[in-house]
């Protein structure tokens, strides 16, 4: 047998970087500081060690009252509620019988949700429309001088209705009963808007 002669021109093979986890992190650092830069840059993210925070509409009541007022044919009643309870949302809503419903949703100071509903429809209508369910009446309860129907709600909520001149009113959410009296007594105290 002969023997092979190397070609005179072939190299050496390069050295290849070690294949370790610290070089592949030194390898990626640089594309994940960059992305982070031009993230922060271009306002895309930003850092918060607290968690997210939503930030919760508020509504201004008395302005969207007075729209309301010009689409329904019954006086709206505004209640004046404690400091640190805020309205976040006003909604008029037709039922299926065409009658209109007059919605406000408050965050209460706890933070529950309560909404506060009133209506010329009858009060099995206007529960059925809040609860979602066929109305499951509780008992009666006593606030504001007035006698309320409770009525089970969804998810746990409560819903109370009674009447106020000739308009059904009703309040439901999540709330415990002393801030669900706190709303029964604004709304029966409250000025109306005609």
């Amino acid at each position: 047998m002969g023997l092979v002669a190397e070609p005179s021109n072939q190299q050496p093979a390069p050295s290849r970087p070690p294949r370790t986890l610290s070089a592949m992190v030194f390898a990626i650092l640089p594309l994940v500081l960059i992305a982070f830069g031009m993230a922060g840059l271009l306002g895309q993210c930003s850092f918060n060690p607290g968690g997210p925070t939503a930030q919760v509409p508020t509504v201004d009541v008395p302005a969207e009252l007075d729209r309301a007022a010009d689409r329904v044919d019954f006086p709206i009643a505004d209640p004046q509620l404690p400091p640190g309870w805020r309205a976040n949302s006003v909604a008029v809503l037709t039922l299926r019988s065409h009658a209109e419903v007059v919605r406000i949703g408050y965050l209460t100071g706890d933070g529950r949700y309560l909404r506060f509903s009133q209506s010329t429809a009858a009060e099995e209508e206007l529960v059925t429309a809040d609860t979602r369910q066929a109305p499951r009446a509780l008992g009666t309860v006593e606030a504001g001088g007035r006698q309320w129907v409770r009525y089970e709600g969804v998810a746990g909520e409560q819903a109370w209705a009674t009447e106020r001149d000739g308009v059904r009113v009703l309040i439901a959410g999540n709330a415990d009963e002393p801030e669900l009296r706190t709303l029964a007594e604004a709304v029966l105290q409250a000025p109306t808007r005609p």
